[in-house]
């Protein structure tokens, strides 16, 4: 690896959390995120050279995280597009949100606060659905419920969720339960 190569590697390495949390936003699915971030940083890395790495590569990332994102949507939209079709729209709309600024660094700072004062259970169903990506009908067998009953705590969980983010981020972003 040459110098430049390595101070771009360095240089998204630094922004790896920011990228996470765009990767979070637009990722359509459970497990998607790390797959974003990591074609992020290959195609980061291919055109390094083509790069300004003296100013702020938070904007270049996010767009390059979102463009990505929206390829990987679209393959898998192509590969089983009746069980995602509802997920393409939701997708659609974020994607439209680009004019807000972003705030993921803060978000994924709360949030994770927001995850720990959860009940152990909701963090459990959270933890096998988006960070193990296991399907609602697998968690359901695994703690012996019925996966509708899974859908709906999951929905009630995010709900909870989303209301502490904005909560806390509306509170100057410290963590407030």
């Amino acid at each position: 690896m040459n110098t430049a190569e390595t101070h771009a590697a360095q240089v998204f390495l630094a922004h790896h959390d920011f990228v996470k949390g765009v990767a979070l936003k637009y990722a359509p699915w459970p497990g998607l995120m790390e797959d974003i971030t990591q074609q992020v940083f290959l195609e980061f890395m291919a055109k390094e050279s083509k790069w300004d790495l003296s100013s702020d590569a938070r904007p270049l990332l996010a767009t390059m995280t979102r463009h990505i994102a929206m390829r990987l949507w679209r393959e898998r939209t192509r590969q089983q597009p009746d069980v995602v079709q509802k997920l393409a729209d939701h997708i659609r709309l974020l994607a439209e949100e680009r004019e807000t600024p972003p705030r993921y660094e803060d978000e994924v700072r709360v949030l994770r606060t927001c995850l720990q004062k959860l009940p152990q259970k909701s963090r459990e169903l959270v933890e096998l659905y988006y960070y193990d990506d296991v399907g609602t009908p697998q968690i359901a067998e695994q703690i012996q419920m019925k996966a509708d009953t899974v859908c709906r705590a999951l929905s009630r969980v995010r709900e909870k969720l989303r209301e502490c983010i904005e909560q806390n981020l509306n509170q100057g972003g410290h963590a407030h339960a």
